[in-house]
């Protein structure tokens, strides 16, 4: 269950009106941060957070937080990242990628990588595939429809890939 969280979030607009604000204390460290495509909401990681509180859900429109896990599964918790048009979740540790209904508050599908250690991942605006980079080298492709196991395992770099990305307009995919 959802419960709120032990981190401050203060929302503001700025004196020239430029646009919303939100300034978040945390308890540790945060890794990554990831909008969802509405705009009104993000999540934050900190791997090192104790309990549940390594992903929280922020809400910007209210000013609220909420902690979506009472407690991490399948070890530190790595990325975050929401669905573009369905109400998923998608929480990478270092070798699984877990996907959660946020409303039914269950796990969905959990990806099994095959690598490492997980170091970047992105979802395709359609919610059809999922990218992932590795520390060992891979860039992993999901097509989310298909199955648990990916659907491509790209082994053309020399080292970690640190970075993954869709074009916004293009089928193109990059890795770094």
């Amino acid at each position: 269950t959802a419960t709120r969280t032990t981190s401050s979030m203060s929302a503001f607009t700025t004196k020239d009106a430029s646009g919303p604000v939100a300034l978040l204390k945390m308890e540790k460290d945060v890794s990554s941060v990831r909008w969802h495509a509405k705009g009104d909401y993000f999540v934050t990681v900190a791997p090192k957070a104790t309990g549940g509180s390594s992903v929280l859900i922020h809400q910007l429109s209210k000013a609220h937080s909420q902690q979506p896990f009472s407690k991490s599964k399948g070890g530190e918790v790595q990325l975050a990242c929401f669905h573009p048009t369905k109400p998923f979740l998608f929480v990478a540790s270092a070798q699984h990628i877990r996907i959660y209904h946020l409303i039914q508050q269950k796990l969905v599908k959990r990806l099994m990588s095959g690598c490492r250690w997980i170091s970047s991942m992105q979802i395709h605006k359609t919610g059809d595939h999922l990218i992932v980079g590795t520390l060992d080298r891979r860039m992993i492709w999901f097509d989310l429809d298909l199955g648990t196991t990916p659907y491509k395992t790209l082994k053309y770099h020399e080292r970690a890939v640190r970075q993954v990305a869709y074009h916004k307009r293009n089928p193109l995919m990059a890795s770094a």
